[in-house]
């Protein structure tokens, strides 16, 4: 991977210590989204959303909460049940929005593979990821912009190649 795209040279956008909650699974990929989002200067917090009361749910938690223990993050289980009859997507972007401002936090952060652009009408859209075979711009077109004008989506500039890198040098293990 060419080091010019790597977070820290150039890339950061944002002041030293702006706050994000990241949207937190146990998956490689939300651990390479903190490790940038760390990067990028911010002071990152993670979230799980829990939508229902099943073992499923309950080991996504636990991956969850683990992989923020071996990035020393500090991580929440947000019980978003009484959601858990709308859009999953929306749900948990609900459940990310209303605890960010409950702690005074002003963005959000998900692994997913999109970007979010700003057009010159002051209109925030989902963008189609880097890397067309993990797009996941689709899932998020419909978001309102109030969640898209406090989204950042930081694997949406990287292939899967350059996110299986990243995993390598922060040391971040598991399943993509």
């Amino acid at each position: 991977m060419n080091d010019a795209f790597l977070p820290g040279n150039g890339f950061d956008t944002y002041e030293e210590q702006d706050r994000v909650l990241m949207g937190l699974s146990g998956s490689v990929r939300s651990g390479v989204a903190v490790r940038i989002l760390q990067q990028q200067g911010f002071a990152v917090a993670a979230a799980v959303v829990r939508l229902a009361d099943t073992p499923e749910e309950h080991a996504a938690v636990d991956a969850a909460r683990a992989l923020a223990k071996k990035l020393d993050v500090e991580c929440v289980t947000l019980n978003a049940e009484a959601l858990a009859g709308q859009d999953a997507e929306a749900a948990r972007f609900a459940a990310l929005l209303t605890a960010a401002d409950k702690l005074g936090i002003q963005y959000i952060a998900t692994g997913h593979h999109a970007r979010v652009e700003l057009g010159s009408d002051g209109v925030h859209t989902v963008s189609p990821a880097v890397d067309a075979a993990l797009d996941e711009s689709a899932a998020l077109a419909a978001l309102p912009q109030n969640t898209l004008s406090r989204l950042l989506l930081p694997l949406g500039e990287f292939t899967a190649t350059d996110v299986q890198e990243m995993a390598q040098d922060f040391k971040v293990n598991g399943t993509v």
